[in-house]
């Protein structure tokens, strides 16, 4: 196995995951590219995601980066490993204007404890792609734990 091939193991937890997170799921957020150090996820435009002017509401261009970057965090760790967001802070760049958000998430630091992180999110819009957010975040990894009822 190469440094930038996953586990077995570790994509397969990383995509069920994925699938458990109810927002995600609702909004229709697809993983579109997982390795080690890197994860993509696209989200189509719709009313669900959209704000008043009919751009990507920025709570959502958030999310979409957080989970982006949350994932990419999640390929350093062991299988039985878990992970949450100790923070972010979100740069939004310009309108959310377009059909398909996507969020690249990758690594720029893993520790033991604390894994550092980046987002970038591009909004396309006739095929073009525009970045409209930056975001930097630090993870904290949790020892495993029984899932919560």
């Amino acid at each position: 196995m190469s440094a930038n091939e996953l586990s077995p193991a570790q994509y397969d937890k990383i995509h069920a995951s994925f699938a458990s997170q109810g927002v995600m799921t609702a909004w229709d957020a697809r993983m579109t590219a997982l390795r080690a150090g890197f994860c993509e996820l696209t989200l189509p435009f719709s009313e669900r995601v959209a704000q008043q002017h009919g751009f990507f509401h920025g709570g959502v261009i958030g999310a979409l980066a957080d989970s982006a970057a949350g994932y990419a965090g999640y390929t350093a760790l062991d299988p039985e490993g878990e992970l949450v967001t100790a923070e972010y802070k979100l740069n939004i760049l310009a309108p959310g204007l377009g059909d398909t958000l996507i969020g690249r998430g990758k690594i720029v630091k893993s520790g033991r404890t604390l894994i550092v992180t980046t987002a970038e999110v591009f909004v396309r819009r006739d095929g073009q792609e525009t970045l409209c957010a930056l975001m930097q975040q630090t993870l904290f990894a949790l020892p495993s734990t029984p899932k919560r009822a």
